[in-house]
């Protein structure tokens, strides 16, 4: 069994490590629907709650935190206090579906995944419905510009239920793709291209797949596969190098402590914070100034 750094976590998601050892994630239960921040003696802050349908969740360098999953499926940027400074609705021409994960690049700009469906399309009562797989999925990737609030571009479309959005060392962008476990690496003309699929086998039935990511400082990516119980260790030449097996089926996102080779994982199904011992140290996230 993993050590545990946090219990009694309703359905966490989104973790980035502070630099006092203090964890930022999100807290999905429909109870919560909270940002909040995990102390390591124990200790709980709720930045803000009933927020939504918050799901992902990224820092910038003033301090203020990205929320995939504001209110009516919105991004939204909040101070460290809870005050929301800034709101995304839409790509300018379409409203968002289900915001679900984001990342801020080398470039200073946000990167966000909108995994294609309604959430209450897909769902009910939490779990996955059972017409899932069958669903019209019109996942996308997009880049926004944090300090004027616009979506700049779309990078892709037609995904099967974006997730997972990671910057790899080398300075690209790569995103995953759920219902067929596909990894995708994007190059410098916006070109995905796929770069590893992570799911041990396929079942129709069931929603399993890759989730948050994270990579390490020499670019082995670690990523959790939602339904299947690991975190999937992926050497940078694409292929699978080690499964690393969880307390509960259901892992949603992992961060790196960069004082520590530690990996935190956020796990749905016993609502905890799991650690792993690694060989690797992380690598740092890009975290921009926006107020200029």
């Amino acid at each position: 069994m993993n050590p545990i750094f946090a219990d009694n976590v309703s359905q966490p998601e989104g973790p980035v490590v502070l630099d006092d050892g203090r964890i930022v994630l999100v807290e999905m239960g429909p109870e919560r629907k909270s940002v909040t921040i995990v102390s390591p003696d124990g200790g709980r802050q709720t930045i803000i709650e009933h927020a939504g349908n918050p799901n992902g969740l990224a820092i910038d360098g003033d301090g203020c935190i990205w929320v995939a999953g504001g209110p009516g499926q919105s991004l939204i940027r909040l101070t460290p206090s809870g005050q929301t400074l800034l709101r995304i609705d839409s790509d300018g021409e379409r409203e968002f579906l289900f915001p679900n994960d984001l990342a801020f690049g080398p470039d200073g700009l946000l990167y966000l995944t909108d995994s294609g469906t309604r959430l209450e399309t897909m769902a009910s009562k939490d779990r996955a419905s059972d017409g899932f797989a069958h669903l019209d999925y019109d996942g996308a990737v997009y880049r926004i510009d944090p300090r004027n609030g616009r979506v700049i571009s779309k990078i892709a479309s037609g995904v099967k239920f974006t997730n997972g959005i990671a910057f790899g060392p080398d300075g690209a962008l790569y995103y995953n793709e759920t219902l067929t476990g596909v990894i995708y690496r994007v190059d410098d003309k916006d070109r995905s291209e796929p770069y590893a699929n992570v799911l041990r086998s396929t079942d129709p039935m069931q929603f399993r797949g890759p989730d948050g990511m994270a990579f390490a400082d020499d670019g082995a990516l670690y990523c959790t596969v939602l339904g299947e119980g690991h975190i999937c260790v992926i050497a940078p030449d694409g292929d699978i190098e080690a499964r690393c097996a969880t307390n509960g089926n259901y892992p949603t996102n992992v961060a790196f402590d960069l004082k520590k080779q530690l990996l935190y994982v956020t796990e749905v199904q016993n609502g905890a914070v799991e650690t792993i011992a690694t060989t690797r140290s992380g690598l740092p996230l890009h975290m921009p100034k926006v107020d200029r």
